[in-house]
């Protein structure tokens, strides 16, 4: 383990200098404001746990010799916030600015992280990550101007393409196995309707589920998305038992075949929402 400590110092020292971003999800983005000046990296893997991840050693050396750390801002995990204790002021909030969505239930509070899912919040994660740039490194900053505006470009293209869409449906409803389209809802005009708020791996109690069944038939609906690689079999038990059709999001921006980044990722997100909430 030592050796490889070694070996994984030696790596980072001997590379270019480069920049930290906490969740895939933000990548494409620091990346293309940051492109000329630094190399981006993700810390934890796409398909991670956001809720339960624990840091590596080899990750914690990546945080302390990265120039800039891009972190959420928002609730992502207790992971996420050490980051930015180690980072201290390194640390960019890419949500600085943001009013988070909150979900409630009974006594419950919980705050969704999934701010990337809404192209429109995405415009501001840009400036945000544009001006940890320029706080970090001034000396670029006609780079860095340069950079902002090709990536504002592609997002409110994004943002076009979803605002156009979302609002021609016939339905306007977003049942979710894990509550993670609150911005996407929020932003476009449809309401989050997730089943219960169970743990990070799913869970569901029979009376979260009773009342979610109560109300999405009291509605006429008869699907429910499901999240790529998250690990429930809920979705497949409304599929089995009760005639529901399933359609996935890929509410973690996890490259896969032919969509690698966020900007393809979420053109297929969009797909899916066109068919399942049949729009025109």
């Amino acid at each position: 383990m030592i050796l490889i400590l070694l070996l994984a110092l030696i790596s980072i020292s001997l590379g270019r200098e480069f920049v930290l971003v906490s969740v895939y999800p933000f990548y494409d983005v620091v990346r293309g404001i940051g492109e000329g000046a630094y190399s981006t990296e993700v810390l934890i893997p796409p398909e991670a746990d956001y809720h339960l991840y624990e840091l590596s050693s080899i990750e914690l050396i990546k945080i302390a010799k990265a120039e800039i750390v891009f972190i959420s801002g928002v609730s992502l995990g207790g992971w996420e916030r050490k980051v930015e204790a180690v980072a201290k002021a390194k640390a960019v909030r890419l949500a600085e600015g943001m009013e988070h969505e909150e979900e409630h239930e009974e006594e419950h509070l919980r705050h969704d992280p999934h701010l990337w899912m809404s192209p429109k919040r995405m415009l501001s994660v840009a400036r945000n990550a544009y001006s940890g740039f320029l706080r970090h490194d001034p000396a670029r900053k006609e780079l860095y101007s340069k950079n902002l505006k090709k990536v504002l470009k592609k997002l409110e293209i994004l943002h076009e393409n979803y605002e156009r869409t979302l609002k021609s449906c016939k339905y306007r409803v977003l049942p979710v196995v894990h509550p993670s389209l609150s911005y996407l809802a929020k932003d476009y005009g449809l309401e989050e309707i997730p089943i219960g708020y169970g743990s990070a791996h799913g869970g569901i109690s029979p009376g979260n589920l009773y009342r979610f069944l109560k109300r999405i038939k009291s509605l006429g609906i008869d699907y429910v998305f499901d999240i790529y690689r998250f690990r429930t079999k809920v979705a497949e038990v409304l599929k089995r038992d009760h005639g529901f059709r399933v359609y996935t999001l890929n509410v973690k921006i996890v490259p896969h075949g032919n969509h690698r980044d966020y900007f393809s990722i979420m053109e297929e997100n969009l797909e899916v929402l066109r068919e399942a909430l049949k729009c025109r």
